[in-house]
């Protein structure tokens, strides 16, 4: 009897460190995460300007290649 009441003293032990580990955690590196999360999602413009740049480009081509189309076909 007095072995399973140590057992559980020892677990009881653990939990209580494993719960003040996970207190800290979230009290303290949580909000780190949190900040690093949204840096991630405002780092996305230099991607939109990208695809408009790349956009751009491609339908100012598609409009050219259709100009000489059009000038090819009237010779």
């Amino acid at each position: 009897m007095d072995k399973t009441e140590y057992q559980n003293q020892i677990q009881d032990e653990r939990l209580d460190r494993v719960e003040k580990t996970v207190n800290e955690i979230k009290d303290n590196h949580l909000v780190h995460l949190q900040e690093d999360v949204t840096k991630v999602g405002t780092d996305v413009d230099w991607l939109k300007r990208f695809f408009w740049i790349l956009a751009t480009a491609s339908v100012g081509g598609l409009i050219t290649a259709l100009i000489n189309l059009l000038i090819t076909i009237d010779k």
